[in-house]
This record gives C-alpha cells, structure tokens and sequence, in this order.
C-alpha cells in the first residue's frame, strides 16, 4: 500500500546528498492525510476526540489531513495509537524487524513523512524487549516541529549543525556535540533556525515501531 511515509534510497555517488528519494511523484503529496483520515472516520472518531487523546490541537490533526502540516515521528506514533493501530501501517516500506546488535550505516535505510528533506535513519533494536529505540534525524534548514509530549524519556546527541531546542518553555540552543536528556512527558519541540542542514541522533524509551513479536 502506498503510505505516507516512504522509503529514502541512499546514492552511490559521493558529491550527492546522503539520501535520494525514490519513487517521488505529486499523488504522495497528502497521502499520509488521507490514510489517517479513512482511518479516523472507519472508527467514527473527531478529530476533537484524536486531537483529545493525542495531546494536540484540533487544529493541527486538521492540517495533516488536509496535507498542510506533516507530524514528526513520535507525534505519528502518538496519532496512530489512538487510531488503534501503528507507525508502520503508514508505510510505504515496512523497517526489518529482525534484532542486531549492529547497525550498518552503508545498509541503514532512511524514510520520510511527506517532505523528501526530513529523512529518518530508524535504528535497529538490538535485542527483542529492548526498552531503547533509536533514530537518526536529518532536520531541513527552517523546520519547526508541533510542540509534544508522551511518555518516557528522550536523549538527544546534535550530530551535526544547531538546533534550538524548548523543553517545557525553556529554551536551549545546541551545537554539535551537544546533548539533552529530559522526560519527554515535558512539551517539546526543535528548530533549525539557520541556513543549514542538521542531524540529531535520538534516543528513548517511545516504542515507535513494533518489535519483531508484534508489541509496540
């Protein structure tokens, strides 16, 4: 099934960008809405009651289902368990599942929600039950996320460029090398406010995709 978020083919070619879009076309552009639009109305569910139990405005779930806003991963993850269901029925190419203590960078693939800039290295668990899941965000020049929160705890390890982080209406400025540790039930958010690209390693303890048993 054609989903809303898909599947980044890294290229051989050394003086191109890290990831290349495969498979791009404008009937993407807004699919992730629409699956989780089917989704809400196939449950008879508002989007007042997702916005409710999500933790978001009413507004904002408006927006993904018109195509006018794309939801972070974790925020995907949040909207999916209210729908009943999870991250990985809005992909295009289903994550492998099978546990290695190692995780490849030349074979790590990469996905996105609806915008090609934003690209997610999702990491492998290591083990089935691992209380840790890891990912590696490439955040576009400008990105702004939805302000969130859930459960558990976010560590965060700036790779590369700057980000302005607000963790419960503070901020905190990031450079590469820099780190943050906080409970994520905190409201939350990241800004790339320069003209460059930035990666953020993320770790925590949000099951966002299932393990190779089924359990999120």
């Amino acid at each position: 099934m054609e989903c809303g978020m898909r599947k980044i083919e890294k290229t051989a070619d050394p003086n191109a960008p890290e990831f290349l879009q495969s498979g791009e076309t404008s009937e993407h552009i807004g699919r992730l809405g629409t699956l989780l639009r089917q989704r809400r109305k196939a449950l008879r569910m508002t989007m007042k009651v997702v916005a409710a139990e999500a933790g978001l405005t009413e507004g904002f779930i408006s927006q993904i289902e018109r195509g006018i806003s794309t939801p972070s991963l974790v925020t995907l993850y949040k909207i999916a368990n209210v729908l009943g269901t999870n991250v990985d029925t809005f992909l295009n190419h289903t994550p492998p599942v099978e546990h290695s203590i190692v995780s490849r960078a030349e074979s790590r693939q990469g996905y996105n929600i609806e915008t090609k800039e934003r690209v997610y290295e999702i990491l492998e668990r290591g083990f089935p039950g691992a209380l840790l899941n890891g990912c590696i965000t490439h955040i576009p020049p400008g990105y702004v996320s939805e302000m969130t929160s859930h459960e558990g705890e976010d560590f965060l390890y700036l790779i590369e460029g700057e980000i302005l982080y607000e963790i419960n209406g503070k901020e905190y400025y990031l450079k590469a090398g820099d780190t943050l540790h906080f409970p994520s039930s905190l409201p939350h958010r990241a800004r790339n406010l320069t003209s460059k690209p930035a990666r953020e390693l993320w770790v925590g303890t949000t099951p966002i995709l299932k393990d190779i048993d089924g359990v999120v």
